[in-house]
């Protein structure tokens, strides 16, 4: 029989448990440091340590493109394409995938399946033809680099939320005085000051008026800014010439009910995975949580995570903030620059970093605050605004039901409820009973329930709490979990359909993060996070009670066969090697440690698969 909380196998497959073999990585290892007073058994691994090609084993960016490098000697990266391509290492592979579909790889000689688009005279192959029929397939920035510089600089014009602040008196009075100042600190270069300072007083409230001069008899500065409030008119009839104004569209609308909506996953929501999620039949895909002062910033990172791929028919992106006045920003942003069906606000993220700086899960007991900036969203897009939350903070403040009575009166889209709280993380199963006393209390704004689905017996007995359901961790344990709720049947997966998928994951990576060694590094981590909870899948064959319940653990077993016994093991190690078979070797100093401390067996007690 199994034991509380275990899953139950056929009893051919159960074995002992295996001896303790040390993990050479348990010593470094900080969760095992004897000297922490506390150690956290679950959330996030923090101080990890990613593996980084060195700067001058990379070639240089300009050389790769065939153009001379404009940084010179301050570039660090190496200029001698022979000693680069000594060192660079054999090919992994002798098809490139975007050579392939594209017709040109853009990493040239840095490419590590470049044999098949690099000829003898180092130069790099392309196919024109194809690569003019399929450029309408590439996925596209999501920024302009001219729109990204405006951003860096602070020019550009959110007009549509200067307007709502000044309409509703929201403070942002000191950034108008910055662009003012700017403004006039420019023209006065290189034109006559005196006719400078002439246009400029006609922002003050002056205008003539003997009573407005200044009391203590001393002339004011003419190239200061007056303390005075500015109206949004005023200021950009003088900053136009500069800036950038953001551009609105045609208002959209959007009916999801009913649809199976994939969970915004950070770090493992990417792009690739989603796209496998789509094969599976998922009918909605999210990116990853975008931070918004950073997207406000111009910070291209942040803005790499709302890529979308053409067969995401349904997109929509996630940003988190802690104020108005960013949320409303970086909403008009993405509203005027970016490709996508609805803006999701995140008022459920449970994670120190982003609770601490008043942002996530810290919002459900700001409810003014959290009202304000979803009304400021709406006020500022022409795309729906959603919003995602928790029950609540803890235990003792559920304020899931009396948010969603508040929220529903801003206009929103709809509404996902996580059926835990933020202290409950994922040690509890969720509450769908309270998922549905929240949905009568959104009515009749869509209420998505999330939490614990992973197969389609749950699936169907949510229907009986809430019509519309969002997946996360059951989509990251088997993504075919959509093509069961779809076709209401158990699938069961052999080794060899998820050594292919993980194929196919390998495919889309490359594409999508680049065939160079930073590029197979990315795909590499980026598969290992995922791994972290695809090993958690049991195979249908192998259990003896269906369904697996996404809470069950499995006791000691081996697979069908070597493969299925090595995806099943939950050892860093060994997810390592099934990398290793579709990207090649790892540095000898290569250390995975998952972001999610919940998923790993870190620890001496934990042996290798098959031992």
């Amino acid at each position: 029989m199994p034991g509380p909380g275990e899953a139950s196998i056929k009893q051919e497959f159960l074995i002992d448990k295996p001896p303790v073999i040390a993990d050479p990585r348990a010593a470094t290892d900080p969760r095992n440091n004897s000297n922490n007073k506390k150690r956290k058994k679950g959330g996030q691994n923090k101080s990890r340590r990613a593996y980084r090609q060195p700067a001058s084993q990379m070639l240089c960016q300009f050389l790769i493109r065939g153009e001379e490098c404009e940084l010179k000697e301050r570039c660090k990266k190496s200029h001698d394409k022979q000693y680069f391509l000594a060192n660079k290492g054999a090919d992994i592979g002798d098809v490139c995938v975007n050579f392939n579909i594209f017709g040109l790889c853009n990493y040239g000689l840095a490419c590590r399946y470049g044999s098949c688009h690099i000829d003898e005279g180092f130069g790099n192959v392309m196919n024109l033809e194809l690569n003019e029929k399929m450029k309408i397939y590439e996925v596209k920035r999501t920024l302009t680099k001219e729109i990204q510089n405006k951003l860096r600089t602070k020019h550009v014009w959110f007009n549509r939320s200067y307007n709502y602040f000044e309409e509703n008196n929201i403070e942002f009075s000191k950034e108008l005085q910055t662009h003012l100042r700017r403004s006039q600190a420019k023209r006065l270069q290189g034109e006559d000051k005196n006719s400078e300072v002439t246009e400029s007083t006609n922002l003050t409230p002056n205008n003539g008026d003997e009573n407005n001069k200044p009391q203590n008899g001393h002339e004011e500065n003419p190239n200061s800014v007056t303390e005075t409030k500015l109206s949004v008119s005023s200021v950009y009839d003088h900053v136009k010439e500069d800036y950038y104004c953001l551009q609105t569209r045609p208002k959209k609308t959007l009916d999801l009910r009913g649809k199976l909506f994939l969970s915004p996953l950070t770090t493992v929501g990417n792009l690739p995975f989603r796209r496998i999620c789509k094969e599976y039949g998922v009918d909605i895909t999210c990116g990853e949580m975008a931070l918004c002062e950073e997207l406000v910033q111009g910070q291209m990172s942040e803005w790499a995570l709302l890529k979308r791929h053409h067969t995401e028919d349904i997109f929509g992106v996630q940003i988190c903030a802690n104020n108005t006045v960013m949320a409303a920003k970086a909403c008009e942003l993405i509203n005027s620059e970016c490709d996508v069906d609805f803006v999701d606000l995140n008022v459920g993220c449970p994670i120190d970093l982003v609770f601490n700086r008043g942002a996530g899960s810290a919002l459900m007991d700001r409810a003014s605050k959290l009202e304000q900036m979803l009304t400021a969203m709406v006020q500022v897009s022409d795309i729906p605004i959603s919003v995602k939350m928790r029950m609540g903070t803890t235990e003792s403040k559920l304020t899931g039901i009396s948010l969603c009575e508040r929220l529903k009166k801003t206009g929103i889209s709809h509404i996902t409820v996580h059926g835990r709280t933020r202290q409950h993380r994922y040690t509890r199963l969720a509450d769908w009973d309270y998922i549905r006393r929240c949905k009568e209390a959104a009515n009749p704004v869509t209420l998505f329930g999330n939490g614990d689905i992973l197969s389609y017996e749950d699936y169907n007995e949510t229907k009986k709490f809430t019509e519309s359901v969002m997946i996360g961790r059951g989509a990251l344990i088997k993504p075919w979990i959509f093509t069961e709720i779809k076709e209401q049947r158990h699938i069961d997966v052999s080794s060899a359909e998820r050594m292919e998928l993980l194929k196919k994951f390998t495919r889309y990576g490359l594409e999508h993060w680049g065939t160079d060694t930073s590029g197979v590094e990315k795909t590499r981590r980026f598969m290992l996070e995922w791994l972290s909870f695809l090993y958690r899948y049991i195979p249908v064959g192998v259990l003896e009670r269906l369904p697996q319940k996404i809470n069950e653990r499995p006791p000691y077993y081996h697979g069908r066969d070597e493969t299925e016994t090595l995806m099943c093991s939950g050892n860093c190690e060994d997810w390592v090697k099934l990398t290793e078979l579709l990207l090649g070797k790892v540095p000898d100093d290569y250390n995975f440690i998952p972001k999610h401390a919940a998923n790993s067996y870190i620890t001496s007690s934990v042996p290798p698969a098959g031992s």
